[in-house]
C-alpha cells in the first residue's frame, strides 16, 4: 500500500465520507451511488468480484462491514485476495472460489480477453456487435451454489449489500438467492446487460420482473455503457442500477 493511501485510511471516517461527499456529489458513477447507502453496513456481497476493485471500495467506503468476495476464476480469486491483503483489510473481509447460480453444480467458466468479462455464456452475436475485441481464450471449472445454501450453511442473518456482475447470468443468481433477497437484503447493485443474450429473448425485461417479484425497485441508473457510433441502431450495451427493498 503506497504511503499516500496508508494516509487517507488513517483519516476518521467521517472526515473521509466528507472529502467523498465533495468529490463524487456531481458523479454519474458507483461512488455517486453509494452516497445514498448506510455507511454503518455491516454485510456486504460482492458476486462477481473479478480482482477485488469494488471488494476494496466497500472496504474503504463501508468501515464497519465484513466484504465477502465471490469470484470462481483462479487468476482473479488470487490477485483479489492479495490486494485485499496489500491494502490492510483482511480482517475484514472474506474471498469464496465459488460462483452463485439456481442449482449446484461444476461447470465451465469462459475466460475471456478482456478483463472483467469472463462469463458462464458463450459469446452471441449481440455481444460480439458491442464488443468485437472480445473473444474467450480459455476455459475454467468452477464451483457454481445457491445463494440460499450458502447464506443457510454460513448462518448469515442479514446482508446490507449485494453487487451483482456475472455477465448474463443475473437470473439464475436471483433465483437460486430469492429466499435470501426477498427477507435479508436491503440494497442491490446490478449490471444489466442489454447483449449478453439476444434481444429478442427479452432477458433484461425478465430480470427486472425478477427483482419486482422479490420485492426490490430501481431506485438509480448510473455508468450507462453505449457501443458503436451514433449511426448503430442498438447502441445500448449495459447499464448499472441500484435496487432497494420496496
Amino acid at each position: 500500500m503506497s504511503l499516500a493511501q496508508r494516509m487517507k485510511d488513517a483519516l476518521p471516517h467521517g472526515i473521509k465520507r466528507k472529502i467523498r461527499e465533495i468529490r463524487h456529489r456531481d458523479d454519474s458513477g458507483l461512488y455517486s451511488a453509494m452516497l445514498s447507502l448506510d455507511q454503518n453496513s455491516g454485510v456486504i456481497f460482492d458476486v462477481g468480484a473479478n480482482v477485488g476493485n469494488l471488494s476494496l471500495a466497500f472496504c474503504r467506503w463501508f468501515p464497519r462491514a465484513t466484504v465477502h468476495g465471490f469470484e470462481p476464476a483462479s487468476k482473479m480469486f488470487a490477485e483479489m485476495n492479495a490486494r485485499i491483503e496489500a491494502a490492510g483489510f483482511a480482517d475484514r473481509f472474506r474471498g469464496h472460489q465459488i460462483g452463485f447460480f439456481d442449482q449446484e453444480k461444476v461447470a465451465e467458466l469462459n475466460l475471456a480477453s478482456q478483463h472483467g468479462a469472463n462469463s458462464l455464456m458463450g459469446i452471441g452475436d449481440a455481444y460480439h456487435a458491442a464488443n468485437p475485441n472480445i473473444g474467450v481464450e480459455a476455459t475454467e471449472s468452477i464451483s457454481l451454489v445457491r445463494m440460499d445454501d450458502f447464506v443457510r450453511d454460513n448462518s448469515i442473518k442479514h446482508i446490507d449489500l449485494v453487487k451483482i456482475d456475472v455477465e448474463g447470468v443475473e437470473n439464475a443468481v436471483l433465483l437460486g438467492g430469492a429466499e435470501t433477497f426477498r427477507s435479508m437484503v436491503d440494497v442491490v447493485i446490478m449490471e444489466v446487460s442489454f447483449v449478453r443474450h439476444e434481444r429478442s429473448e427479452g432477458a433484461h425485461i425478465q430480470l427486472f420482473h425478477t427483482m419486482h417479484d422479490l420485492g426490490f425497485a430501481p431506485s438509480y441508473l448510473f455508468d450507462v455503457e453505449q457501443a458503436g457510433s451514433p449511426e448503430t441502431p442498438w447502441r445500448l450495451n449495459q447499464v448499472d442500477c441500484v435496487f432497494r427493498k420496496m
